[in-house]
C-alpha cells in the first residue's frame, strides 16, 4: 500500500493568517511571513500522510495504490473523507479499467474514522494484472470550508487551538525554530488536545 498527494491543502482553509495573528495579539505586518512559515510547519506536523494526527486536515486530494483489491474491503485512510473519485485498475491484459460505481459503495463519507469501499451484493472484485500498484483509489479528504465569503475553516476547535499554540510556540521562541520544518515535539498541551483525534 503507498499513499501519494495529489492536490495539497491550501493553508488558508485550515489556519488563515488573521486568525493566528488574532491569537498571537500581533496587529502589524512585519511578521506576516514569519508567521506563515510557522502555520505551515504546525500544520505540517500533523496533518496527512505523515503528520502526528494521522487525519486530513484541509480538503486535499490522495492516490492510495495497492498491489490487489483486498478481500472485503478497501480501507480509506486520512479521515474525514469527502468522496472516491474514482476506482482504476489494470487487468489481467494490463489495460487500465474504472471499476463502475454499480459494484461498489462508499461507507463513513465525512466520518470520524476511516471510510471503507465495500462491495455491492452480489458483486465481486475484477480480475487483475501483475503490476506492483494494480489498484489505484483516488479521494478527497480533509475538512472543507464553510462556503461563506470569505469561506473560513471548519477544522474541530481542538486542531484549530492546538494549530495556534504550535504557532505560538514557534512564534515566541525562534531562535529555536527551523522554518518550514516540522517541529520535533509538540508544545505543552497540544498533544492532549489532539489525542482523541488521532487517528491510529
Amino acid at each position: 500500500m503507498a499513499l501519494y498527494l495529489i492536490e495539497a491543502p491550501d493553508q488558508d482553509d485550515v489556519l488563515p493568517l488573521h486568525d493566528a495573528k488574532d491569537h498571537l495579539r500581533v496587529d502589524f505586518n512585519d511578521d506576516d511571513a514569519a508567521i506563515e512559515s510557522y502555520i505551515a510547519a504546525a500544520i505540517q506536523n500533523i496533518d496527512g500522510r505523515d503528520g502526528w494526527l494521522g487525519r486530513a486536515l484541509g480538503e486535499q486530494t490522495w492516490e492510495l495504490r495497492l498491489a490487489a483489491f483486498e478481500a472485503n474491503e478497501i480501507k480509506i485512510p486520512l479521515p474525514p473523507l469527502i468522496e472516491v473519485e474514482s476506482v482504476t485498475y489494470y487487468d489481467a491484459t494490463d489495460v487500465l479499467q474504472t471499476l463502475s460505481t454499480d459494484d461498489y459503495e462508499v461507507v463513513g463519507i465525512g466520518g470520524f474514522g476511516k471510510a471503507r469501499i465495500v462491495l455491492k451484493s452480489g458483486k465481486r472484485w475484477p480480475s487483475i494484472g501483475r503490476r506492483a500498484e494494480n489498484v489505484v483509489v483516488r479521494f478527497r479528504a480533509g475538512y472543507p470550508t464553510d462556503g461563506g465569503s470569505p469561506p473560513a475553516p471548519t477544522v474541530p476547535a481542538p486542531i484549530a487551538i492546538a494549530l495556534k499554540r504550535q504557532v505560538a510556540a514557534m512564534y515566541e521562541n525562534r531562535e529555536a525554530v527551523v522554518v518550514n520544518a516540522s517541529v520535533a515535539k509538540l508544545p505543552g498541551g497540544v498533544e492532549a488536545l489532539l489525542a482523541p483525534l488521532r487517528v491510529w
